[in-house]
């Protein structure tokens, strides 16, 4: 079994829309570990606010497979096959994770590069993540979010 984690944001009708995400990620994946849920404002356009978290969970699935599973579970929650980068999302989902791998797939690289980049990422995951090490630069996410967190003011908001 490899443990991943997944991003998972969304800034229409986000809690009918990561309910049903959830759901949907339970009967793929064993036993999800949720993360909180944040506010955080939209980026890279105006919108509404996005609601985000982190989940883990473990698979037996090999990435390639996961990687088409969870853009089938975007798409079946109402997201375009062709959607704009910078745009409301009912339902988005990102491998952050996959076990220890560092790589591409699908055009997609794994870890995700952002993670030590954004507030609505890092603080989620380090919430349920907090000693495991980045496959990177094998800093805790608690530490990485220690820095970040005292770089800027985080935006970041529980969710009601």
């Amino acid at each position: 079994m490899v443990s991943l984690y997944l991003g998972i944001g969304s800034n229409i009708e986000p809690k009918k829309n990561i309910s049903a995400g959830l759901k949907s990620l339970e009967t793929l994946f064993s036993k999800l570990d949720i993360s909180p849920i944040y506010l955080a404002p939209s980026f890279g356009f105006d919108g509404d606010d996005f609601y985000n978290l982190v989940v883990r969970a473990e698979t037996d699935l090999p990435i390639t497979e996961v990687v088409n599973v969870l853009r089938q579970i975007e798409f079946d929650h109402g997201r375009p096959e062709q959607a704009v980068k910078f745009a409301p999302r009912s339902l988005d989902i990102d491998l952050l994770m996959y076990g220890n791998y560092v790589g591409k797939v699908g055009g997609y690289k794994i870890p995700r590069s952002d993670i030590d980049k954004f507030d609505f990422v890092l603080r989620p995951l380090q919430d349920i993540a907090g000693d495991e090490l980045h496959p990177v630069s094998g800093e805790t996410f608690a530490e990485l979010w220690r820095v970040m967190n005292l770089s800027f003011d985080s935006r970041l908001e529980l969710a009601p």
